[in-house]
């Protein structure tokens, strides 16, 4: 390895020549195409002769040059010219002092055409970045979403949006499924249903499999008219079995797969699961949008019919929620006294006849 290095860094002074300017000053120049050949080159050394020089300056310039090429990869440029610099530096002196020894003239210190002190503090600033991971070097993609993902609300969602184009732009790569599904979400609180949907789907078909996807992607389908196909996601999470899922995902499923079945005219269906939503989140919605929707329940069925057991359990679960909301107690006493249940019927009705 040593050897190799040796090499290259002798490789690299050889293709370095020394022109003097019409001022006199001496002028560093690459150039790639001139062979070491030239009037002001020598005759070409063993490299075991001067070897430990070569150890000490060779790989000296070699580590300023790899500093340099990691840096410019890394797209810190500013950082890397004064690398490439010190490394042209370290080379054009080592090729001097070869020159100056094989000429029996007194070899010259080599070094660089930097300060000491900014060089450490450039060679440790370098030497960080380069030990960066690529976590570390910047959030990556999936990050830069989540962060949007915390600031969307009606007010930002045009903002989000534009988040979401710059970071595609930037990355180069194609918008992963959590990116879609914002964008979704942003598109449907601006209005654009039809665009939401797009999006959702898309992230649907890029995660098949997620539930938040699905359901997200079955609301999307319900707000475009599309009942039937809001009803096979939406059905298709629910018969999975919801136990395992986080509240906030089972509440969002109920809500969506109850207006999905009222819309398909399965009340009793619809009734039953905004029970069960009532039951695991009764802070969802007002008190007002229960009791209007059992009260729905009640109007539209009949002695019997599952539609109206549903409604009175509906009411119960408020009732007993709810034990001073009067409106509800005498909604739920009629509808007992209707149901032949007196007894339960006379109580709620002194109840409500205190002062």
């Amino acid at each position: 390895m040593a050897r190799s290095r040796r090499r290259a860094a002798k490789q690299r002074a050889a293709r370095f020549t020394s022109q003097t300017d019409e001022s006199g000053h001496s002028q560093q120049q690459f150039d790639g195409s001139k062979p070491a050949s030239s009037s002001h080159s020598h005759p070409s050394v063993p490299e075991p002769v001067f070897s430990s020089m070569m150890d000490q300056d060779g790989s000296a310039a070699d580590r300023y040059y790899d500093m340099a090429e990691s840096l410019n990869v890394r797209g810190a440029m500013e950082m890397a010219v004064p690398f490439y610099r010190q490394a042209i530096a370290l080379l054009i002196a080592e090729r001097e002092n070869l020159q100056a020894q094989l000429g029996g003239a007194a070899s010259k210190p080599v070094g660089g055409d930097l300060p000491l002190e900014e060089l450490h503090g450039l060679l440790k600033s370098a030497e960080a970045l380069g030990s960066e991971s690529p976590q570390e070097a910047g959030p990556s993609v999936e990050d830069q979403i989540q962060e949007l993902a915390a600031e969307l609300n009606q007010a930002s969602a045009m903002q989000v949006m534009a988040g979401l184009k710059a970071i595609a732009e930037r990355s180069k790569q194609p918008m992963p499924a959590s990116g879609l599904a914002l964008l979704a979400k942003a598109q449907m609180l601006l209005g654009k249903t039809g665009d939401g949907l797009k999006s959702f789907e898309a992230a649907l078909a890029a995660d098949p499999d997620s539930t938040d996807f699905q359901i997200n992607t079955g609301a999307a389908r319900l707000a475009e008219g599309d009942v039937d196909g809001a009803l096979m996601l939406l059905r298709g999470v629910y018969n999975a079995g919801v136990e395992t899922l986080e509240l906030k995902i089972v509440s969002a499923l109920l809500k969506n797969l109850s207006v999905a079945e009222a819309r398909a005219d399965h009340l009793d269906e619809a009734l039953r699961l905004r029970l069960q939503w009532f039951q695991l989140a009764p802070e969802s919605v007002p008190v007002e949008r229960w009791l209007k929707w059992a009260k729905e329940g009640l109007a539209k069925s009949s002695e019997g019919d599952p539609l109206r057991g549903q409604a009175l359990d509906l009411l119960k679960a408020l009732q007993e929620q709810h034990p001073q909301e009067r409106e509800l107690m005498q909604c739920l006493a009629d509808a007992l006294e209707d149901q032949g249940d007196y007894r339960e019927a006379s109580l709620l009705y002194r109840q409500l006849l205190r002062p």
